[in-house]
């Protein structure tokens, strides 16, 4: 299994590195803070997300959020294309 990746949305990028949780978990905060800016709906869906990766502070990195996240990615990056007509 992958060990590490980056999520990329608008110009930031948000690494991704199961053998160091802490920063992991910082960089997954900040995603899900900036993907709830820009897509701006369902705040309890985001409150619960962050609330999740802040439990777990510096022991783990969940997998099955980090695969949320890449979804989240790839629907913002096809609502950025869609605005510009791609």
């Amino acid at each position: 299994m992958e060990m590490n990746t980056n999520l990329i949305m608008k110009h930031r990028v948000y690494t991704i590195d199961f053998n160091r949780p802490k920063e992991t978990n910082e960089a997954l905060l900040d995603f899900f803070k900036d993907a709830q800016k820009i897509k701006g709906n369902d705040q309890e869906f985001y409150h619960k997300i962050i609330k999740e990766i802040e439990s777990m502070g510096t022991k783990l990195v969940d997998r099955a959020t980090v695969q949320l996240a890449k979804s989240l990615e790839e629907e913002i990056r096809q609502l950025a294309f869609e605005k510009v007509g791609i």
